[in-house]
């Protein structure tokens, strides 16, 4: 990025609930929106994998309300889908997006799903990455990865939350274990909890994803994917938390879709080493000017 200067602008946004934080970076081309995953992470971890986007078109980061930037969430009645649907919206409005591309990672693309499906916006592409349809047969999915790794992690961090004993500190142990399994396995960046909202994820999720008892429990949109009439990659990793037929069976019922599985990576693309990193980035780039090439 040296040598080259990218217009950029920070500022704040009404929303339901309160005022979140924005970045505007680049311009010209068709804007893309950033939809951070958690919920309950800030949408920092994006930066460094898209920001050569904003050489191209403006990239637009946001984070959602309760996290980042963003103001606090004390009252958890606010902590609804609907509620961040409603934000989702209120940002593209008010930021004055016209057919924006919208790319969701995880909790994002779980947004970004529900958000095409029931409220038909004019947006030119969806990028739904390592994002789930229905929180109960991820949970499945899940447990059964746990159950395949060495050292029998599925006992070791979801048995150890049925017995109430998750402060043995070999429970968080076996949650690393997993999450260079399934989550980030090329790259030694870590997670840092302080990012994190805690009333935002126990709200939503509970103690873990792969055992929800939070709002999400229940949540599950595959019977109304086939309302989506926006053009749609599905992009997941080979090693995927979000295993890849999941992410098939969601292409599968979106008529104008793709599913594209990155050879090595896992639920966090855009976090792995170079040139995993690098490929992730350029498979959202390709497909974005693939659909604006269309008459």
């Amino acid at each position: 990025m040296d040598g080259f200067r990218i217009d950029m602008v920070e500022g704040e946004i009404d929303v339901p609930g309160g005022k979140v934080w924005y970045r505007r970076m680049g311009s010209g081309g068709v804007p893309l929106l950033l939809v951070h995953g958690g919920p309950g992470y800030p949408s920092d971890l994006l930066f460094e994998a898209f920001e050569p986007l904003a050489l191209e078109r403006e990239v637009i980061w946001y984070d959602q309300l309760g996290v980042g930037r963003s103001d606090r969430i004390d009252d958890a009645s606010l902590l609804t889908v609907d509620r961040f649907l409603d934000e989702l919206g209120a940002v593209i409005e008010g930021l004055g997006l016209e057919r924006p591309h919208v790319y969701g990672h995880s909790w994002g693309a779980m947004l970004g799903l529900q958000y095409a499906a029931e409220r038909a916006p004019e947006w030119t592409s969806l990028i739904c990455a390592n994002g789930l349809a229905s929180v109960p047969r991820f949970e499945e999915e899940v447990r059964d990865l746990l159950a395949k790794l060495p050292g029998d992690v599925l006992d070791r961090t979801y048995g150890r939350e049925l017995r109430g004993e998750t402060d043995d500190p070999d429970y968080w142990v076996a949650q690393g274990e997993y999450m260079r399994a399934c989550v980030v396995r090329t790259s030694s960046v870590s997670l840092d909890p302080d990012l994190m909202s805690l009333i935002t994820f126990r709200t939503m999720i509970g103690q873990a994803d792969y055992h929800v008892t939070g709002a999400l429990k229940d949540w599950d949109i595959f019977d109304r994917l086939e309302r989506i009439r926006v053009p749609t990659l599905v992009l997941g990793g080979e090693f995927d938390e979000c295993v890849p037929s999941h992410l098939a069976d969601i292409a599968g019922r979106i008529p104008d879709s793709e599913h594209v599985t990155q050879s090595g990576a896992a639920h966090m693309g855009y976090l792995e080493e170079e040139p995993l990193r690098r490929e992730y980035v350029s498979i959202i780039r390709d497909y974005m000017e693939r659909i604006e090439a269309r008459p």
